[in-house]
């Protein structure tokens, strides 16, 4: 009996004694990270693009790589670790990068993760943001300064902005809507189209008005999107590229059905 304790005392002393790398592997979950691709935020702050990825129980370390968009890009480790963003300050005025995400289990790593295009820039987006969604759409009342962007990276990954609007029209009447693009002759094709829900998408034609109708008998509230037209801001359709462009958007007037 006595042989009988001493043997699972010193059993027992034997598992305490054991390393917290051994006990921390004996208690992970068994499952494998799950591969996947890491959310790239850029114009928010000038030449600064935002990483940032989702825990993964499975996963001992999280491993970014950054590449310059190009025909065959070059990834190099940006970072290496437990943490889960980074911001990314060592980019330039009009560059594509791509950012793709790794994971580490033991000796073993996962992925990396199919790349997420960033836009190291000196102009951000502007103050009506985040109204790329109609349910954050802003309220047309004033004329409104705006821009708006498209970018593609070589294999065909994108980053580009929506802008949502509201506008209040009354009854039996119409509102004329401008739209301006800086830069662009009255007239021309902007690079912009314009969708009215439950109306055909437009290119939007600078400086002409937009008819927006209320044929019924109470105020109603539209909702128009704006929204970058891909082919014009891209150079040459097989290759990467984009752009930003300003423009404004007015209530011109209310009139008479």
């Amino acid at each position: 009996m006595k042989i009988q304790l001493l043997l699972i005392t010193f059993f027992l002393l034997f598992i305490l004694s054991c390393s917290e790398g051994l006990l921390n592997d004996m208690l992970r979950v068994i499952t494998d990270p799950v591969v996947e691709e890491p959310c790239v935020v850029s114009f928010e702050k000038e030449e600064t693009i935002e990483i940032s990825w989702n825990a993964d129980a499975g996963a001992d370390e999280y491993i970014l790589y950054r590449a310059e968009d190009a025909l065959t890009p070059v990834y190099e480790i940006l970072y290496q670790g437990t943490r889960l963003s980074l911001t990314d300050t060592d980019v330039t005025g009009e560059h594509r990068y791509l950012y793709t995400l790794g994971k580490v289990r033991g000796t073993v790593l996962f992925g990396p993760s199919d790349p997420t295009l960033g836009m190291g820039s000196k102009v951000i987006q502007d103050n009506l943001e985040g109204n790329n969604v109609k349910e954050k759409a802003t309220t047309l009342v004033w004329d409104l300064d705006a821009n708006l962007y498209y970018y593609r990276s070589n294999d065909g990954e994108e980053i580009e902005d929506f802008d949502w609007y509201l506008l209040t029209v009354p009854p039996r009447r119409k509102a004329m809507i401008i739209v301006t693009q800086d830069g662009l002759g009255s007239g021309a094709d902007s690079w912009m189209n314009y969708y009215l829900e439950g109306h055909v998408t437009e290119t939007i034609i600078n400086s002409n008005a937009i008819p927006v109708e209320n044929y019924s008998y109470d105020e109603k509230t539209f909702y128009f999107l704006i929204s970058p037209k891909s082919s014009e801001f891209i150079g040459e359709p097989t290759l990467g590229g984009g752009g930003l462009i300003n423009y404004r958007v007015s209530l011109n007037s209310i009139q008479s059905l």
